[in-house]
């Protein structure tokens, strides 16, 4: 088993690029694998929240904001 804290900090950070991603493919991308490291945490007695409820979905075509 992974430590989780590198499990922790890489969904965040793959959260987040999701959030920030320009094009769907890289947004699916970063998606997919919060997906993993959160299905990773729900495997170990860490408490762990659903992660499809924080991945955001941008209709297709749209841009992320600047202030994000």
């Amino acid at each position: 088993m992974m430590d989780i804290n590198y499990l922790l900090s890489r969904e965040q950070i793959s959260l987040m690029k999701a959030r920030t991603a320009a094009c769907p493919e890289a947004r699916a991308a970063h998606a997919g694998l919060a997906r993993a490291y959160g299905q990773a945490l729900g495997r170990s007695a860490f408490p762990h929240r659903d992660v499809d409820a924080r991945v955001p979905r941008r209709p297709s075509g749209s841009r992320p904001s600047d202030d994000a």
